[in-house]
């Protein structure tokens, strides 16, 4: 473990760099020139450590050590001073001659409580923007974008911090309709809205997408975050090309289409396939269906995909097909007074017995082939 400084001594050293503010302390950190017994992190004196301003001899109390008026006390401070507006407010704050527990970003210190400029000073509020009392579009776009926020979600915080000046509408999509051009043109950060992107035909991005070679629909979204997409390829695929898109995989090239997409054969033709290999049993056909050897046409559970045609396991893989021509079933009635004393409710469950190998051989799986006179009475 590291042995730093005392305290006094190490704050001692830090002052005599002359560093104005934490940037320069962080980046002076990384410079390597710090010896290794003061400490990257004052906090590491927990119960000596008073903020930047003290550990760096600036004399600036950092913002969360201070303790500020009241919200009510300061705006009736604020109030008394007959500012018309929130430039003249800043401008009284770079004067020097503000109070230290007055704060100068009122809506963030006061975040509950505070509700606008005009209420905090005590003048009069512009209801609504005109013309007359906005700036022009191309002068407020500017201001905005020498703000360097990232995006709508830093625009709106902004907003409800107190700090936009009242001649800069909130909603510049209404007070611009003509200029405006969208969230990414206003804060200058670039981005196009969705709705004015011009994106590459389906096929020319899909073409684009399958050459990643990404496996699944987690890799496409860390892909989309990373900053490597073209601003042509839509994030979201199934937005944009609503009558092409066929399922991420399909979109991904990796050949794992969702059931929903997938075309399969018909029931008859999985069956002849099933009966062709020689597959007489669930357990078999199970290993089958999670080999290599299934082909992406034929469905691993074709109880479930083919739910209408569905009868048996044995009718399906062909186990007894031949058996059943010279089959000697009970009768009717006796069959299904054996069957009423199970208790099953519903046709599932009657499916279920019969894949559960608990049925006797002389119950027909599918009574309404046996018993086709017997059966409506």
């Amino acid at each position: 473990m590291k042995k730093f400084r005392d305290f006094e001594s190490a704050r001692e050293f830090v002052r005599s760099l002359g560093l104005k503010n934490k940037r320069e302390w962080q980046e002076y950190v990384k410079s390597a020139n710090k010896p290794d017994n003061i400490p990257s992190d004052p906090y590491t004196y927990k119960n000596e450590f008073k903020g930047y301003g003290d550990w760096l001899g600036t004399g600036t109390v950092s913002v969360k050590d201070v303790q500020f008026r009241s919200f009510e006390s300061a705006r009736e401070f604020a109030q008394k001073l007959g500012l018309k507006n929130r430039d003249e407010w800043f401008d009284y704050c770079k004067s020097g001659n503000k109070p230290d527990n007055i704060p100068r970003s009122a809506g963030k210190i006061y975040k509950k409580d505070f509700k606008d400029w005009p209420d905090f000073l005590g003048y009069n509020r512009i209801v609504k923007y005109t013309e007359s009392n906005t700036r022009p579009f191309e002068e407020a776009r500017d201001f905005v974008r020498a703000l360097n926020l990232k995006g709508t979600k830093e625009w709106k915080e902004y907003c409800k911090s107190g700090e936009k000046p009242d001649d800069i509408p909130q909603k510049p999509e209404n007070t611009y309709k003509n200029e405006f051009k969208g969230s990414g043109d206003w804060l200058g950060t670039g981005t196009i809205a969705s709705q004015d992107m011009i994106f590459r035909s389906f096929s020319e991005a899909r073409n684009y997408v399958r050459s990643l070679k990404l496996k699944n629909n987690t890799e496409w979204k860390e892909y989309c975050k990373s900053g490597e997409k073209p601003d042509d390829i839509p994030a979201g695929p199934e937005q944009t090309y609503k009558k092409d898109f066929n399922g991420i995989p399909d979109w991904l090239g990796n050949g794992n289409l969702s059931n929903k997409h997938r075309i399969y054969l018909t029931y008859e033709e999985c069956q002849k396939f099933a009966q062709k290999n020689n597959i007489t049993s669930i357990i078999e056909w199970e290993k089958f269906g999670k080999s290599d050897k299934r082909p992406s046409n034929v469905p691993s559970h074709p109880d479930r995909i083919f739910s209408k045609q569905w009868t048996t396991w044995p009718d399906f893989l062909g186990v007894d097909r031949i058996a059943n021509q010279n089959k000697v079933y009970r009768s009717f009635e006796s069959a299904k007074d054996f069957v009423q004393k199970l208790g099953l409710k519903n046709y599932e469950d009657w499916k279920s017995y019969c894949k559960s190998g608990n049925k006797p051989d002389d119950i027909p799986a599918a009574p309404w082939n046996t018993y086709k006179k017997s059966k409506k009475k």
